[in-house]
């Protein structure tokens, strides 16, 4: 309770010191995978998840979460229940761990015009891969890229020319 002052101000509870949520919840539900993840992890493209999940309830077995996009554009996470129903079609046992795949390292071998790609040599395979902008990547440097369901892509950028 407040206490103090000339007013009086029964029933109303002081907000704890530090504390500004300014009417938001104070924490987020918990929610057992994002779509984005949940799509790299079973090997199946975004588009195939957004069909399926069309036929799941949501609110129950998927959600929105909010922020300040569209609404189109609000992120997609999946709910335990949800994600049980999901493995029962998908055909996933549950004692199988969903973890995405890891990263790999490889080399910078070249550079395309598209400066959207690069190629580079992982253990003597070569694989195109995508970046944000091949300008600072040089060739022989080496990249971290990580598999992104259907293509290779960089994990992290170079700040300048040949050096993160």
């Amino acid at each position: 309770m407040f206490c103090g002052g000339s007013g009086s101000l029964a029933g109303v509870e002081a907000r704890p010191k530090g504390i500004r949520n300014r009417g938001r919840p104070a924490r987020r539900p918990y929610f057992a995978m994002k779509e984005k993840d949940l799509s790299v992890a079973l090997g199946l493209t975004r588009d195939v998840l957004k069909k399926m999940r069309s036929e799941y309830t949501e609110g129950e077995d998927w959600v929105r979460v909010p922020s300040n996009k569209p609404k189109n554009l609000w992120e997609v996470q999946w709910t335990e229940q949800g994600l049980e129903k999901l493995r029962d079609v998908v055909g996933v046992v549950p004692e199988e761990e969903i973890v995405p795949p890891a990263m790999h390292k490889g080399t910078v071998l070249a550079r395309f015009p598209n400066q959207r790609f690069i190629q580079v040599d992982f253990n003597g395979a070569k694989h195109v891969v995508l970046c944000r902008d091949n300008t600072k990547f040089v060739k022989g440097m080496p990249v971290w890229a990580r598999w992104d369901g259907s293509r290779w892509v960089v994990v992290r950028h170079p700040r300048f020319a040949g050096k993160y």
